[in-house]
């Protein structure tokens, strides 16, 4: 899986030049992945200097995003026990959600009618 960034840099079939780098002559590699990095460093200041664009998030309309939001997407780049701890934080985190409903739930109830 690739970061918002990842696919910014990565346009032209720099994933397809990435993945046939090991068929390359040895002595030729190196030289390769230099150009290969280039070019997605050129990709990347390419997306930016068009001024319009802006990574991922930041599609936002100028919010904050949500916490959990933030903890589903870096998930994906986390090892399974990385994964299970961000697992773990997003349950309670649903959990005091869920609560902090209920406790507001059961405050308006208990409030006399104006």
């Amino acid at each position: 899986m690739l970061t918002a960034l990842d696919q910014v840099a990565n346009q032209n079939h720099l994933q397809l030049i990435k993945a046939l780098l090991p068929y390359v002559q040895p002595d030729r590699q190196k030289m390769l992945s230099v150009c290969i990095k280039m070019m997605e460093l050129q990709n990347v200041l390419r997306f930016y200097e068009r001024g319009d664009h802006c990574a991922g998030a930041c599609g936002t309309d100028g919010k904050a995003p949500e916490f959990l939001d933030v903890l589903n997407d870096i998930r994906n780049f986390c090892e399974p026990d990385e994964q299970e701890m961000i697992d773990q934080c997003i349950q309670l985190m649903t959990m005091m959600e869920f609560y902090s409903i209920f406790a507001e739930g059961n405050e308006d109830a208990g409030a006399e009618p104006e």
